[in-house]
């Protein structure tokens, strides 16, 4: 059979079918089964609450965290499709973490994500994104070549850069730092901030860095509040 469709259709549109008919049923069994009553119920359970986005199999078992995710896996307890609005009440939410996510995601479906995430969070909360380093990758492909093909698994460093940006359909934007700080002031966040790894400047609540990414990631709080 898949033979059979790529013969009629190209592999990136089958790629691309796959996960639009994914998410549509994931949206249509979210509706059906009333989860989005559900996740407003526990968000509203416990203070502080906090959101682990995009968590994959880092999930977190404790009350005052809700792990979501777009694919099942440990310790998720809500699946969601992160290109519609979230279905948490607004102020509902003391902080966001958020690791290795918004590459996925165009520029502007980044900036709306930003925008419900901001509109989630308490004047006080605050949102920590991870994300691929943009410059830290542009610079080692100068300066540390054989570095970047090794992390990358990949034949040369020209290979490994593509699978930063690309990563064979899946991640759409890479962000440096200024990039990023600009997307989300547009997004509303009054404070934005380079942080690092391990390292809460706006809150220490909400760090769950995992260690391989420490080496290629730009680290980033922000915060609906001035600080």
């Amino acid at each position: 059979m898949r033979q059979l469709l790529l013969f009629f259709f190209s592999h990136r549109l089958l790629v691309l079918a796959r996960w639009d008919l994914h998410f549509m049923r994931l949206r249509l069994r979210n509706f059906l089964r009333r989860k989005h009553a559900a996740i407003r119920k526990r968000a509203a359970s416990a203070r502080p609450m906090y959101l682990n986005l995009g968590s994959g199999p880092r999930g977190i078992s404790d009350l005052n965290w809700i792990n979501v995710d777009g694919y099942p896996d440990k310790n998720v307890d809500f699946l969601l499709d992160f290109t519609r609005p979230l279905p948490f009440a607004e102020r509902s939410l003391d902080g966001v973490f958020c690791e290795h996510v918004f590459e996925h995601f165009t520029q502007d479906d980044g900036e709306r994500l930003a925008r419900e995430l901001k509109r989630c969070l308490r004047p006080t909360g605050t949102l920590r994104i991870i994300v691929p380093d943009a410059e830290r990758v542009m610079r080692a492909y100068f300066e540390e070549p054989n570095w970047l093909a090794e992390r990358r698994q990949a034949a040369t460093a020209g290979e490994a850069i593509n699978s930063y940006f690309r990563q064979r359909y899946d991640h759409h934007f890479l962000y440096d730092w200024p990039t990023m700080q600009r997307m989300l002031q547009r997004a509303g966040f009054a404070t934005v901030v380079r942080s690092s790894y391990k390292v809460g400047q706006l809150s220490k609540e909400i760090v769950l860095d995992a260690p391989p990414y420490e080496c290629e990631s730009l680290y980033v709080e922000a915060s609906p509040s001035t600080s």
